[in-house]
């Protein structure tokens, strides 16, 4: 059994596969932004490099933001087509909670932080309990940047703080699994972007007919 899972959030797409005891095979690359011609090249050698075929495929995992908006509706779309075809469920991973996974056995705060744009940062705080369920301390989302620091410094003092370059398929895959197991499962219709705020073209549409 293989969970799929699609990172395209950040600068450099990447896709991994977990199997049900947490075993991760890994493909990154690509280029900065450019997603939609390398990752299906790169989901390819990495099925055909570790003997993974379609029908092994149980679950596909894609991390649905927030981040790039573009990023995130290429991982979302290539998700769901892989679902579609593989007639399997999907499984919906928040980007800013995958961080978690980033370091081995450390038990402090995860802070992941990168640029929102329009002076706003995403930004959320997590850390792992005991049985390695997800603590959140600083909900996700779009802040102000002293904002974010002061509800963040309100709340602890060891922290670790990751941005954009740090985003892997392999922390997505890791979540995906823990979800899965917690039958978090879902339609390939229902896996949707989670952008946190609206996209610029969409903003400034309302704002003009706000005008």
């Amino acid at each position: 059994m293989y969970i799929l899972a699609f990172e395209t959030t950040g600068k450099n797409a990447s896709v991994a596969c977990i199997d049900d005891k947490g075993s991760i095979v890994c493909e990154s690359g690509g280029g900065v932004y450019n997603h939609l011609q390398s990752l299906m090249p790169m989901t390819q050698t990495l099925m055909t490099k570790n003997g993974i075929a379609l029908k092994d495929i149980r679950c596909v995992a894609a991390s649905v933001g927030p981040g790039s908006f573009t990023g995130i509706r290429i991982g979302v779309s290539t998700a769901r087509a892989f679902a579609q075809a593989a007639g399997v469920p999907c499984i919906s991973v928040p980007t800013l909670q995958t961080f978690v996974y980033n370091i081995p056995d450390y038990r402090g705060v995860c802070c992941p932080v990168f640029d929102a744009r329009r002076g706003q940062i995403y930004g959320g705080a997590y850390s792992l309990g005991a049985e390695g369920e997800i603590q959140e301390v600083v909900t996700g989302g779009a802040y102000i940047r002293d904002d974010f620091l002061e509800i963040l410094n309100r709340k602890t003092s060891d922290i670790k703080y990751f941005g954009d370059g740090a985003q892997s398929a392999s922390s997505v895959a890791k979540l995906a699994l823990e979800l899965y197991k917690k039958g978090k499962q879902i339609d390939y219709q229902e896996l949707i972007p989670q952008y946190m705020r609206k996209p610029e073209a969409e903003r400034k549409l309302e704002a003009e007919k706000n005008g």
